[in-house]
């Protein structure tokens, strides 16, 4: 199974989301890795900082001038799950990357601005993608730091149901709520599932879950 999380820009949680799907799929006994695209390497910083005692998830680097698709296929073939941190930003290699992928996850944050623009422009290429290519490549977005009391958040979530229907792609039931937890627990090389917040734990525990079901049926 190979799982691509991607964003058009930065600070939507895509190695977040990457590293914490990583760390419920270990410790759940499946064999799984994160391979860091990301020429910032924000996972393989934060896989430096997990103790050596840790529940096993290992971070591979691949630089600009790797073969992405040579090595998500040597990983494939080690690995029941291979999980693609991409870059922020519309690459060859996030093209690549999606190309390979049984599933793409789109984080989002709901914090307005222009995050809705940048969504949409990146949606607009997958749909390139998919005409070039002439497959599906199934995409869903993860409504990330989401706070239910904040009425914009509401409605960027409205805003991502008619991106929805326009693009074709779906979405993770699971809200991914703002919570300190997840950056105390990045900060020391873990998931907040190795952390002491028992709702992040819940959230992360039901987007493994959703992930891994929807992935396994395409």
């Amino acid at each position: 199974m190979i799982l691509t999380v991607i964003s058009f820009k930065g600070g939507v949680g895509k190695s977040t989301i990457s590293q914490n799907l990583a760390v419920v799929f270990a410790h759940q006994g499946k064999d799984v890795c994160v391979l860091d695209a990301d020429k910032n390497e924000s996972s393989s910083i934060w896989a430096r900082f997990r103790d050596d005692d840790a529940t096993s998830v290992p971070v591979y680097h691949i630089g600009e001038q790797g073969d992405i698709s040579k090595t998500i296929n040597q990983l494939a073939s080690k690995y029941e799950i291979v999980i693609v941190d991409c870059p922020p930003a519309i690459e060859q290699v996030t093209s690549k990357a999606v190309a390979k992928s049984d599933l793409s996850l789109i984080p989002v944050s709901t914090t307005g601005g222009g995050d809705i623009w940048a969504t949409e422009k990146f949606l607009e290429h997958i749909e390139l993608l998919r005409s070039r290519l002439d497959a599906a490549l199934p995409t869903y977005f993860i409504v990330n730091r989401y706070e239910k009391n904040v009425n914009m958040h509401k409605a960027y979530l409205e805003a991502l149901k008619q991106h929805q229907e326009v693009y074709n792609v779906g979405m993770m039931e699971t809200l991914v709520a703002k919570r300190n937890a997840y950056g105390e627990a990045n900060a020391n090389g873990l998931g907040v599932l190795e952390w002491d917040n028992a709702k992040a734990k819940k959230e992360m525990n039901a987007l493994s879950k959703e992930v891994y079901e929807i992935a396994s049926k395409l």
